[in-house]
């Protein structure tokens, strides 16, 4: 990165950096060719430079999607350092909706970041600017439903089904099916993934799954159903 590019992204000097461009006016494009990037976006946020991220969002949109030596965008870098005014800043972005669906590394989103964490505040949110969120999956194959099955998050996950059934209309109800009955790269449903939890938890979440539109049938790879898993389970205690 341009040296003054980065010591006005560290102090979050918009004159500074404005004169960094007109000094060199192809800085930004240089970075932008390269696949991974620390970009003076990436710089901001970790300084917490607010109002700098924004103007580079502006000037370079490209750069709120580009991943850093840690597989990071500039969102996920705002989630895990818990800059949740700068979160806020970039879904209120022309691109905010894009920006919960930005692949990370493994393929996993921003979306399923705050499943893991268990943040049902910024969850909702996420879901309300970017509905279609929910069908991303990672690079297993994983939905954020299967996440929050895989991580004994009974509450987001109650949270992610209460989205899915808040609609009616026909579009919504095939989302619905989709994602419920969603296979992971083992062929495991969100169901198959919570009966194989072999937690308290597990009851509760097969309850919810239960009242939603999933196939109780549904085969994995292994040619597991979830009757099989479960009497695996029983057998094994």
């Amino acid at each position: 990165m341009d040296e003054q590019l980065q010591r006005a992204a560290n102090k979050g000097d918009l004159d500074m950096l404005y004169r960094a461009l007109a000094e060199n006016p192809h800085a930004f494009d240089h970075l932008d060719k390269m696949q991974v990037v620390k970009t003076p976006l990436h710089r901001a946020v970790s300084e917490e430079k607010i109002n700098f991220a924004i103007e580079i969002m502006r000037l370079k949109p490209s750069f709120s999607k580009k991943l850093d030596a840690r597989g990071l965008s500039p969102m996920h870098l705002a989630l895990e350092k818990k800059q949740i005014r700068t979160v806020h800043r970039f879904l209120e972005t022309d691109n905010g909706a894009e920006l919960v669906r930005v692949k990370g590394k493994e393929g996993v989103t921003p979306l399923h970041y705050v499943v893991e964490q268990g943040d049902l505040k910024l969850l909702n949110e996420f879901l309300s600017v970017s509905p279609r969120s929910i069908t991303d999956t990672t690079n297993r194959g994983e939905t954020a439903l299967h996440i929050a099955v895989k991580n004994g998050n009974t509450e987001a996950l109650e949270a992610l089904l209460v989205f899915l059934r808040r609609s009616w209309n026909d579009e919504a109800l095939h989302l619905e099916e989709k994602v419920l009955n969603w296979q992971d790269e083992e062929g495991y449903t969100v169901l198959h993934a919570a009966a194989k939890m072999n937690q308290l938890q597990v009851l509760m979440m097969m309850k919810l799954l239960l009242k939603c539109n999933v196939h109780v049938n549904a085969i994995s790879l292994d040619g597991s159903t979830v009757l099989d898993i479960v009497s695996e389970l029983v057998n094994t205690a």
